[in-house]
């Protein structure tokens, strides 16, 4: 578990690439960086500015008028077309090869449906850090292939990081 300052989406993002340094680079120069995932508590998503529950149940998404929409676009992160919902990505275009992106997933909104993870969503953070790391490790499956040194043995890498959970 990692002590976050920021009070904010946006500074939550920027500390989490800048000062936390989570995620991982790609494995091979064709592959993609592995962007961090951060799970939101309904604390933690309380702290940030985020709603209880998402009053758009149809598109499941914040307005485009909301203040930590807004707060996003105002310091030059986007959103995805899917915008702001239970799982969520807020990135910047890549630069030098180098994405810039985070990964949210909001526990309160049901980003761990109960119908395949059953009470996984309240658990206590470092529970939930564990089962996430677990499905990791044994369920999904590598992205890509590639030949290691020396066109050895092919090799693997992982389809997915796990970073730790962040205390609200």
């Amino acid at each position: 578990m990692l002590d976050c300052p920021a009070k904010s989406l946006p500074a939550l993002v920027e500390w989490v690439l800048a000062e936390a340094q989570l995620g991982a680079p790609r494995l091979h120069p064709s592959g993609k960086d592995f962007d961090p995932l951060i799970v939101l508590t309904a604390t933690a998503a309380e702290r940030l500015g985020l709603p209880e529950r998402l009053e758009d149940r149809r598109r499941l998404r914040l307005p485009d008028d909301h203040k930590v929409v807004q707060q996003i676009t105002k310091t030059k992160w986007k959103l995805t077309r899917r915008g702001f919902g239970p799982w969520a990505r807020v990135y910047r275009p890549a630069q030098g090869g180098r994405r810039q992106c985070v990964q949210f997933a909001v526990l309160p909104w049901g980003a761990l449906d109960s119908r395949s993870w059953g009470t996984t969503d309240h658990m206590h953070p470092a529970d939930i850090a564990d089962a996430l790391g677990i499905y990791a490790t044994r369920v999904i499956t590598p992205r890509y292939l590639f030949r290691g040194p020396a066109m050895g043995p092919l090799a693997s890498g992982p389809g997915m990081a796990v970073s730790p959970l962040l205390k609200a």
